[in-house]
């Protein structure tokens, strides 16, 4: 059975993710041509996304034969008098009712109920005590309340801002496999269906996988998640994630990828670098986009990076190298 090697499934993996790149293309396509193992890889890999919708996972082959414990440990005795094993049961009890009360706390409400700001213009919302969200025109949230009182929410599209004062707590659903968690701290959200940045401001707050180590995201951080992706996280220069809200769209030797952050919530489009072209994401830009509609900015980023920017779909664009 063909193993493929790590090298291998990334190239897959990112293809998945970014199709239209060519020089992706390029690479799969020699993968391909190298024989019909690989041809038939690559065939089940994308059929099977196609069909999941997921990410798909490649499972490691076991050696066959039965398995064996790694280590074996020998059983003992061991004699609990009447007194021990009273205060074993007093122990267990009370672990069982701190935790019957914890899950209580945080049972999370059936329903939530769901928010689109139609209103034309930003918007503020107070879902709970000591909780604040300003909403971008179009945002879709959705939220409700634990039975301990914390407000519990989904980030479905858009951005918002997010006001955690005093002792106020929040429960976040950024997508299907990650939740954030934050007390005391300012916050922006940007969500679309490929991806969720979070962008601190003050405070701190927490980033939970289903699986893996959680992160924490410190002020001036941002969290990036795009799908078949793992979490990344960097130190900002700017304040770029809040353009929609402050409209501040000027810049001085800022990184691209920042200035797309800005550009993206304020315009409302999806621009994205593909892998191929990773490198002009650090390239510093020098610009001024007040009073500029989206395709006049479209422009001045192309003069300014000598690069093609197409148009994939609706709103969304990716700039390449060829």
């Amino acid at each position: 059975m063909y193993q493929p090697e790590q090298d291998i499934t990334d190239l897959v993996s990112v293809f998945i993710q970014f199709p239209q790149d060519p020089l992706l293309q390029d690479r799969v396509a020699a993968l391909v041509a190298t024989g019909p193992e690989q041809a038939a890889y690559v065939e089940g890999q994308l059929l099977g996304w196609l069909q999941a919708g997921t990410p798909v996972t490649v499972m490691a082959t076991l050696p066959p034969g039965p398995l064996k414990p790694l280590y074996a440990r020998k059983s003992a005795n061991v004699c609990i008098t009447g007194r021990k094993w009273i205060a074993v049961a007093i122990t267990a009890a009370v672990l069982v009712i701190i935790t019957g009360v914890y899950v209580y706390l945080n049972r999370l409400p059936d329903k939530l109920l769901l928010y689109t700001n139609r209103t034309g213009h930003i918007d503020t919302l107070l879902p709970g005590k000591g909780c604040r969200i300003i909403a971008n025109k179009q945002a879709v949230i959705g939220y409700g309340v634990a039975a301990g009182g914390t407000p519990v929410l989904s980030m479905e599209s858009g951005d918002a801002w997010f006001d955690m004062d005093g002792k106020a707590r929040m429960r976040m659903q950024l997508d299907e496999r990650t939740v954030l968690c934050a007390r005391e701290a300012v916050f922006n959200v940007h969500k679309t269906p490929s991806l969720f940045r979070v962008f601190v401001v003050s405070g701190k707050v927490l980033l939970k996988p289903d699986r893996g180590h959680q992160t924490t995201l410190m002020a001036h951080m941002m969290g990036k998640k795009e799908l078949h992706h793992p979490l990344q996280q960097k130190s900002y220069r700017s304040q770029s994630p809040l353009a929609w809200k402050t409209g501040l769209l000027q810049f001085q030797d800022i990184p691209l990828e920042e200035v797309l952050d800005a550009v993206n919530s304020y315009y409302g489009i999806e621009i994205q670098v593909l892998p191929s072209a990773g490198k002009l994401l650090q390239q510093k830009i020098t610009a001024n986009f007040g009073q500029k509609t989206a395709a006049e900015v479209l422009l001045v980023l192309h003069q300014l990076l000598q690069a093609p920017i197409v148009k994939n779909s609706g709103n969304q664009y990716y700039i390449t190298l060829r």
